[in-house]
């Protein structure tokens, strides 16, 4: 009977789980040469969440971001490896159209990023391109990065609000190319595509969508 009660209860609880879990709307890239703790990136999603829709209609808005560790003086070989593998899985199934990126860490990849992501005039970069520098905006080319305020958190770590902004204002953001991708012909990521695209103008424009609750003030 008990081993009936605990297999009952199991499955129930696996259920929940399914049921309950919350689908992203958008998932974006964080490539930082640091680990960043989940409070900060919870802040950073929430404020983005303002500027973001909800495309799956389940009446929640939901921006996830995948965070991917690359530094060169790290000394946790497998850490590194372990976000290169995320990176090219996320990156095969499509799972981010957007990308933030600090300089360290984004030069740890850019032998991965031939004709990865597109010019700012959206024209995809050729193969052989390397002026990465046309192909991304700087955290405070962004009018709504401009106006981030970071909260206090309580992770430990020395993990202040001022920490928080200044390392911020290093990083940059960049599109993924649709042009000669593996979803240019998906409908549905293409779809995906143009609302992270159209994402990206909202921030650029400072133009949110959502209004501040009270727990964001």
């Amino acid at each position: 009977l008990m081993v009936g009660i605990l297999a009952v209860v199991g499955v129930a609880s696996l259920i929940y789980s399914i049921v309950s879990q919350v689908e992203p709307d958008y998932s974006i890239g964080l490539l930082t040469s640091y680990s960043m703790p989940s409070e900060a990136q919870e802040q950073i999603s929430g404020y983005i969440e303002r500027y973001a829709e909800d495309r799956n209609g389940d009446g929640k808005v939901v921006v996830q971001l995948n965070n991917y560790v690359m530094n060169s003086g790290e000394t946790d070989v497998q850490m590194i490896q372990a976000s290169m593998t995320r990176f090219a899985g996320d990156a095969s199934l499509n799972e981010c159209m957007l990308y933030l990126h600090d300089a360290e860490a984004f030069g740890q990849m850019q032998p991965q990023f031939q004709s990865f992501f597109q010019y700012n005039d959206g024209t995809p970069m050729p193969e052989d391109a390397t002026d990465y520098d046309k192909a991304m905006y700087a955290w405070n080319e962004v009018s709504a990065f401009q106006n981030f305020q970071a909260a206090e958190m309580e992770t430990v770590g020395g993990w202040t609000p001022e920490v928080l902004e200044e390392l911020c204002g290093r990083l940059r953001i960049s599109v993924r190319a649709m042009e000669g991708s593996g979803f240019a012909k998906d409908e549905k990521k293409v779809a995906y595509y143009e609302d992270s695209v159209a994402l990206l103008d909202r921030l650029i424009r400072d133009e949110p969508q959502n209004q501040e609750t009270p727990e964001d003030q």
